[in-house]
């Protein structure tokens, strides 16, 4: 009884740990970029942090996992790509909530089972989604297309006030497309390519972080001691870093943030369900939107929040379909679209993006 006791302790604790991190990952990133509108000195602050939290550790040999440091060389080069990939997504990634905000972004990341579930179809081998993930998706375009029109509305409103305004807008809104554009590919990319890179280089995920974000850190390095985001130079980048303390303290706090999540995240997996895992991080999304509201950039209009809800209850529903080879139903007449192991709800996945971003 006492063993049961102290691993319920040990999973609440992971828990609501998970869920502070997963909710103000977000919004702490979007504070950071709006304070320190560097992306490049952002970012490497947070990959490097997260390859040096691993490595200090795996040199003292207090990992609670092994971890080889230096990996074989088909594994380096292998990961050398998928950190190419991870850097892609992460940079888009902070570019967007510099332009959409964290209410859109979540709309965005939840409504991308439109386009993975039928690239899974097309180049994975598996099933279409069942009639239950049919209707998730429904729901997913539906609540996505209201958010999208209450925007546009919202934003042509604001346009109408002043003509100087119209202009900064137009330029914010073809910035945040271009960089929506960019995010969703490298988002794609990440979903196929480093799945498939997983399965066939097996590692601990420890080992995973190390290599993704290790590998990642000097590619960002370079970019930005070349060009510093092509607006200021090196040492005004880091100036005005160390000038703004709250610059300073949102940026350790996302640093903070990505390591709790990836730590909490992974120990999650082995401890509650996959059903469990869906309903937190449907509460880690609405977490984000409170937060967002409270201290960040608030919607300013309940129909919207109310539909962004809509989207995150939607696409917690859908379940990646099984491959086509397997047997479709089970011993019992159930069918197992619906109930697979190895179904994964798409809107909380703990993916390698998250422990440096999102």
């Amino acid at each position: 009884m006492e063993g049961m006791k102290a691993l319920s302790s040990r999973t609440l604790v992971l828990m609501v740990t998970y869920g502070v991190a997963s909710a103000s990952m977000l919004v702490v990133n979007k504070a950071a970029i709006t304070i320190i509108p560097e992306p490049s000195l952002l970012l490497l602050t947070q990959v490097g942090s997260t390859a040096l939290l691993v490595l200090v550790p795996a040199l003292l040999g207090v990992t609670p996992q092994r971890v080889q440091i230096a990996p074989e060389r088909r594994v380096a080069l292998a990961y050398l790509m998928v950190a190419a990939v991870f850097l892609g997504t992460i940079y888009s990634n902070i570019r967007m909530l510099q332009y959409i905000g964290v209410n859109t972004f979540i709309v965005l990341r939840c409504s991308t089972p439109l386009v993975v579930s039928v690239l899974d179809w097309a180049l994975m081998g598996r099933q279409l989604p069942s009639r239950r993930s049919a209707a998730a998706l429904t729901g997913v375009l539906l609540c996505g297309a209201a958010y999208a029109w209450l925007k546009s509305q919202s934003m042509h409103e604001a346009q109408r006030t002043t003509l100087q305004g119209s202009s900064m807008s137009g330029d914010a809104a073809r910035s945040g497309l271009f960089w929506t554009a960019c995010w969703f590919g490298f988002f794609l990319a990440d979903m196929l390519f480093i799945k498939h890179i997983c399965d066939s280089y097996p590692c601990n995920g420890l080992e995973r972080t190390l290599y993704q974000n290790g590998l990642a850190t000097p590619m960002l390095a370079l970019a930005f001691l070349t060009s510093s985001d092509g607006a200021h130079s090196v040492n005004e980048a880091t100036a005005r870093l160390t000038s703004e303390t709250a610059g300073v303290a949102m940026v350790l706090a996302s640093c903070l943030a990505g390591l709790v999540l990836s730590y909490a995240g992974l120990s999650l997996r082995s401890e509650i369900s996959s059903t469990a895992f869906t309903v937190l991080g449907v509460v880690c999304k609405m977490g984000s939107i409170v937060l967002n509201e409270l201290f960040v950039e608030p919607e300013g209009d309940l129909l919207r929040l109310l539909v962004v809800a809509g989207v995150i209850v939607c696409s917690s529903q859908y379940k990646q379909a099984p491959k086509r080879d397997r047997t479709p139903e089970s011993g019992d007449g159930t069918k197992e679209d619906d109930n697979a192991e190895d179904a994964q709800p798409l809107v909380n996945v703990v993916k390698s993006d998250e422990q440096s971003v999102v």
